[in-house]
């Protein structure tokens, strides 16, 4: 029996000074167009890449009908799989009195620009202008932030459930720097990140788990910032959407056609 492939598919290690990160990539066999593919980075990648190309397959058959055209996919993730310390590090900015293993998202950006995506340009034509990056829960935190930076390639942000809950008063403060950008976000949270679905409801610490959602308030919080981004971006470059009878861990399966969509726009 031949175990599942992704076809063209490749993967590598990519090393920085402290750390190494895996990365998979993957690029259509058409011919380049001439400004070079769009890109969808995905942060987490152990956890969604084969998710993202199997869509991405399947989608860009009927560009006319999906509205998701072809692309370059590249993934990015911890060499061995999920490793909570580093997204801990990588994915959030500093607190005032949090652990000195947190706070390292300037960091992380910095290699996302100078290390990785120079990589990613030996392997793929890329249109630098066209580049879009995906984070779920912390990373979608960190993905929502990354906007309001300078140095930020990414100007295309899909955050899926995004922890804003972390430093929900810096987000804020930084609004104003996206006045005269034109960035494209679309923020997306699942219904039972609110409500609980009815089998956990029946739970026993079920009460906890409410009080718990309660205090993050991830769809209120998610909602309020996306208006005040709407309000500092051009009309319709800014989306919130509430995805019916979708969890924290089921909204990224549900969240990645409209990613593809976002990277997909010209």
């Amino acid at each position: 029996m031949q175990s599942f492939s992704l076809g063209n598919a490749r993967a590598g290690v990519v090393e920085t000074a402290s750390h190494s990160y895996q990365f998979h990539l993957v690029q259509p066999e058409a011919p380049v167009p001439g400004e070079g593919w769009p890109a969808l980075f995905l942060l987490d990648a152990d956890g969604c890449f084969a998710t993202a190309v199997e869509a991405l397959r399947r989608m860009a058959r009927r560009p006319d009908a999906t509205a998701v055209t072809d692309m370059v996919i590249v993934g990015l993730g911890p060499v061995g799989g999920h490793a909570p310390a580093m997204r801990q590090r990588d994915f959030t900015t500093p607190r005032s009195g949090d652990d000195p293993a947190s706070g390292g998202a300037a960091d992380f950006l910095r290699f996302l620009r100078s290390d990785m995506l120079p990589m990613i340009g030996r392997f793929a034509s890329i249109d630098m202008r066209r580049l879009t990056l995906f984070g779920h829960s912390l990373a979608g935190y960190f993905a929502l932030w990354s906007l309001f930076e300078a140095e930020s390639p990414f100007d295309r942000v899909c955050a899926a459930s995004p922890s804003i809950w972390w430093d929900q008063d810096h987000l804020l403060a930084r609004l104003p720097h996206l006045a005269g950008r034109e960035s494209h976000v679309d923020i997306l949270m699942g219904e039972w990140e609110g409500d609980l679905p009815p089998w956990q409801a029946r739970e026993p610490d079920a009460d906890r788990v409410r009080a718990r959602r309660a205090e993050r308030d991830m769809i209120g919080t998610a909602r309020a910032l996306s208006a005040h981004m709407a309000a500092h971006l051009p009309p319709g470059h800014c989306s919130f959407r509430l995805l019916p009878e979708e969890d924290h861990a089921s909204l990224v399966s549900a969240a990645m056609p409209r990613a593809l969509r976002l990277a997909s726009r010209p």
